[in-house]
């Protein structure tokens, strides 16, 4: 199944990027490690997705489609968590966690990766694919670096601070032989724009 990893400052479109890609998708399970699931779904507006909370530190639910870990230091209840839910769903479904930075907070490299290879196992079984972020130079480059060479496909966005504030994507891995590596895209109100040709590719890839 699909794999892939967005990476990306804050403020280079991440989020954007995700809520793009989850409108392909009828199943959505979103694992959130930044915000709760209440915050989460009074941002996102839809009771459809599924919401794994491993935020808040409490068995608090305020909606039926929302699992909330208690003790998210638990790696395995957040699998468990996550396998509850895809039990549950027969058609194919795409996994969204935002973000792995959320995870290393309470947790070393070694165990985020351990738990990152039980769950993409996990995922192939079920039939998901799955969607990652990592916030950008919030790690150390050894960090960076071992978590890109798990996923089969990493895409990192850019953004620079000048007065024009562009913005660009990056391709430090893919399945398949992707030129140019390194393009303009743009975030037009609610939207972001990614050359055809990548965004292509990723729903390729996670539709797989």
């Amino acid at each position: 199944m699909g794999e892939v990893l967005i990476s990306g400052v804050p403020g280079a479109g991440k989020t954007m990027l995700l809520l793009k890609i989850m409108k392909e998708f009828k199943n959505v399970i979103w694992v959130t490690t930044m915000r709760s699931a209440r915050a989460l779904r009074e941002f996102l507006r839809n009771d459809e997705i599924w919401i794994v909370d491993t935020h808040t530190w409490a068995y608090v639910k305020f909606h039926p489609k929302d699992i909330v870990i208690g003790n998210p230091l638990n790696l395995n209840e957040v699998n468990l968590g996550i396998g509850k839910i895809l039990d549950e769903i027969d058609e194919k479904a795409l996994v969204i966690l935002d973000s792995l930075s959320g995870l290393l907070l309470y947790h070393n490299l070694q165990r985020v990766v351990h738990f990152l290879r039980g769950a993409l196992v996990r995922f192939e079984e079920k039939n998901a694919s799955s969607l990652f972020t990592l916030v950008k130079n919030a790690h150390d480059v050894q960090t960076e670096n071992s978590l890109y060479a798990i996923f089969p496909t990493v895409i990192e966005l850019v953004r620079e601070e000048d007065i024009k504030e562009k913005r660009y994507v990056r391709i430090i891995k893919a399945l398949e032989y992707l030129e140019p590596t390194f393009a303009e895209m743009k975030i037009v109100k609610d939207d972001v724009i990614l050359p055809e040709y990548i965004m292509n590719y990723i729903l390729k890839t996670l539709k797989s």
